[in-house]
């Protein structure tokens, strides 16, 4: 059976729904691109899933119309980037975009396997410092506020996953990395503690998102793209129940009826479901557990 939203694609001006994975240009913040493509497609609500740094490119998963409900369900725990670093070269915002505050030179003798040897030492669970100028609140204001004025925040570290780093491309200075790592996980600050713990410095050259979850950069659709294809019908947007990728559960007319009104229904399935009407419409997000189902998130009808 088919599985869809409501409005899963259209044309600009008709009521666009599901999730679109853009590749954000360099120098856009997460933010800009919302309100681009909020005023580009005349759609009411536009959010993301997780922001990008400015300088950064890649995927960038945005949200719209109702889908933005359910950004929360997202499995977006993983994510994956391609990041240029330089060593012997500290900068106050850990990328190229901050002002240079330290040179040293690389250590004589450096290998690959020496520097694969250090990163495997970061892969795993670890706690990472923030960088001072992340969007982290600190004492009610952004740590970036905070550090835009001289004052560099003492943030504490958080925990987070590294799951591989693989070396690409070593020729120092300059070395390329695949990152795969939990959501939440600051690349800036890997680099910046990869640099440290080699006695040198590092900053970040270059960055790219080329996964968050189960969307990829392959899948992604250049900004400049999203109004012609649009006009045209021919927006790729995810619908949401096939986003959410979560067991189904198809209810008859008066059980769906009860659902999207917040009644619990039968069902014998245990945990979150994506639930749906016989005719395949999306109809929100239910758990489930000992033979009920309950609403937690349902479409506006």
């Amino acid at each position: 059976m088919g599985r869809t939203s409501r409005s899963s694609s259209g044309r600009c001006g008709r009521k666009l729904e599901g999730f679109l994975v853009v590749d954000k240009p360099e120098g856009w913040t997460s933010h800009d691109v919302v309100a681009w493509v909020r005023r580009k497609l005349k759609v009411g609500k536009v959010g993301h899933t997780g922001t990008l740094d400015p300088s950064a490119t890649g995927v960038l998963v945005l949200a719209l119309g109702q889908a933005t409900k359910f950004i929360p369900f997202l499995d977006e725990s993983e994510k994956e980037y391609i990041v240029t670093l330089r060593l012997g070269v500290t900068t106050d915002t850990d990328d190229a975009e901050g002002r240079v505050v330290g040179t040293c030179e690389v250590p004589d003798g450096l290998t690959r396997e020496n520097f694969e040897e250090v990163c495997r030492r970061f892969e795993g669970d670890i706690l990472q410092r923030p960088p001072a100028f992340s969007a982290v609140h600190y004492k009610g204001r952004r740590s970036y506020e905070l550090a835009r004025m001289g004052e560099i925040p003492d943030l504490p570290p958080r925990r987070v996953r590294i799951g591989r780093i693989e070396v690409l491309d070593f020729r120092p200075p300059s070395v390329r990395l695949k990152v795969v790592c939990s959501k939440g996980t600051y690349i800036r600050a890997l680099v910046r503690d990869i640099g440290e713990a080699l006695g040198c410095g590092a900053h970040v050259e270059a960055l790219v998102r080329t996964r968050s979850g189960p969307f990829r950069q392959e899948g992604a659709v250049p900004l400049d793209d999203v109004p012609r294809l649009a006009s045209e019908g021919n927006l790729p947007l995810v619908p949401v129940g096939e986003a959410l990728g979560l067991p189904e559960v198809e209810l008859p007319c008066e059980e769906a009826r009860s659902f999207l009104h917040g009644g619990r229904v039968p069902g014998k399935q245990e945990g979150r479901v994506a639930v749906y009407s016989q005719e395949g419409w999306f109809l929100g997000v239910g758990e489930g557990r000992e033979g009920r189902i309950r609403p937690l998130r349902v479409v506006s009808l």
